[in-house]
């Protein structure tokens, strides 16, 4: 997989030569171990005790080749093989199976005509949205917040889907591009707009902000509008949220909002610790949206980062895997895992400071239990939950903002899987993980460096 993955980079220095040399020969170091096995079968089930793959052969000359003419990714058919699906196949499947060059020539033609259409219906569309937003206000932040709300939080205090994003401007988030179904929303060029949109017109602070190559984006109402922070704590199953909510405002009041804030250590404050503040607004969903690796140009799909208290069938919550940034000089993705760690994100939050004289400027935080790395014998290692003293997960309050990207775990499952698990707890009742790398072609240079 390492092989396959670095030959198909777009830019290969002589280290990435390197990596692809030393991926190929650990294959073949390690190739008889199979064969041993006896998992290399024919069709007919039968053992094949030898290698005679020509693929194998042709792969010894991959690294040769790309010295001599440049990255393999050059040369790949997949844009022609993709175009003679799109520009012949589905056309002749739209025809009556007769006389197929006219046919397909005038389904070409009248594709193009849609697809002019469509682009002009979509230039047209921008300029009036454009004109409009002006004019339009999305309204005060105040509107959407009750602060004075009770405690009480039933079912009708409680969004699920509180995913409706009343604060992006229309003419990037409703943008039609023309042979795409469903366009990429630029959440980088949303956050660049809201930071020149008048005070008062859009929620603070912004759901839509840029640090480093990662851009955030939360709904404009959160999914809990009110909520006490005991109550919070019992509904996410969070005992330490009040003392890990002090011990960050301890932290900020000692080195300032531009801290980079750690995950562990000693719990300083107790859990009656009083708070300058008594509510909270909290988000089941956060969207991250980053760069290409190689080309910050290239605007990639956000991906969705859940984080939910228990509910049917997720009973121990859903909550996602991210990376965090841990150290102030190390950048994501350039540093790779220097001076980053692996957390679940257990619950995002908002103070309200409602009746509080207080200067704290609001910001997102959010609730994160630790993973450390264990070191195996293997060039693979395992993440575990960190774990305190007493048996409890480690978990602590940092900045939305230190988050920097999704990443997959799967459950190392030992001599035999633990009989509670399923597709909503296993990361609940598992106790290692592996790191798949992986999962995404985009995120597996970083993660291998």
């Amino acid at each position: 997989m390492d092989f396959r993955y670095l030959v198909q980079s777009p830019v290969i220095d002589d280290i990435q030569l390197t990596r692809i040399s030393t991926a190929l020969e650990e294959f073949h170091t390690n190739k008889d171990a199979i064969i041993d096995g006896g998992f290399r079968r024919g069709q007919r089930g039968g053992v094949i005790e030898n290698w005679y793959i020509p693929k194998l052969e042709l792969m010894q000359s991959i690294v040769p080749s790309i010295r001599n003419t440049g990255v393999s990714l050059q040369w790949t058919a997949d844009t022609t093989e993709h175009a003679h699906i799109t520009e012949i196949k589905d056309p002749a499947r739209s025809s009556n199976n007769n006389n197929y060059d006219p046919q397909i020539c005038r389904h070409l033609d009248r594709t193009d005509k849609c697809r002019r259409f469509d682009l002009a219906m979509s230039l047209l569309n921008n300029m009036t949205d454009s004109k409009r937003q002006g004019s339009d206000d999305v309204g005060d932040v105040n509107d959407n917040v009750d602060l004075d709300a009770d405690d009480d939080h039933g079912d009708g205090d409680v969004d699920f889907d509180a995913d409706v994003d009343h604060d992006i401007p229309n003419l990037l988030a409703m943008s039609k591009y023309p042979g795409h179904s469903r366009p990429t929303t630029n959440y980088f060029e949303i956050a660049k707009v809201l930071q020149h949109r008048e005070a008062g017109t859009v929620p603070v602070p912004l759901r839509s902000f840029v640090i480093e190559r990662t851009a955030f984006h939360l709904a404009y109402d959160p999914s809990i509008r009110n909520i006490s922070v005991d109550d919070a704590a019992i509904k996410f199953g969070l005992p330490d949220l009040r003392p890990a909510i002090a011990d960050f405002l301890r932290r900020e009041d000692t080195h300032g909002r531009d801290h980079i804030h750690t995950i562990g250590g000693a719990r300083r404050a107790g859990p009656t610790t009083p708070l300058p503040f008594d509510k909270l607004q909290v988000w089941f969903k956060l969207r991250l949206q980053d760069t290409d690796f190689h080309d910050i140009s290239i605007i990639r799909p956000a991906q969705t980062l859940n984080c939910a208290p228990p509910s049917d069938p997720w009973t121990s919550g859903r909550y996602d895997t991210a990376i965090i940034n841990n150290e102030a000089r190390c950048v994501w993705p350039t540093d790779g895992l220097h001076g980053m760690l692996f957390l679940h994100c257990t619950e995002y939050l908002l103070i309200v400071k409602s009746g509080t004289n207080w200067s704290w400027k609001d910001r997102f935080l959010v609730y994160v239990h630790r993973f450390d790395i264990v070191p195996q014998s293997s060039r693979t290692n395992d993440r575990e939950p960190t774990k305190r003293s007493n048996g409890t997960r480690v978990g602590d309050i940092v900045p939305v903002t230190q988050l920097r990207a999704l990443v997959n775990l799967v459950p190392r499952f030992g001599a035999s899987a633990d009989n509670r698990l399923t597709p909503y707890n296993s990361m609940e009742h598992a106790s290692q993980f592996w790191l798949n790398k992986y999962w995404d072609k985009n995120s597996y240079f970083p993660l291998s460096m």
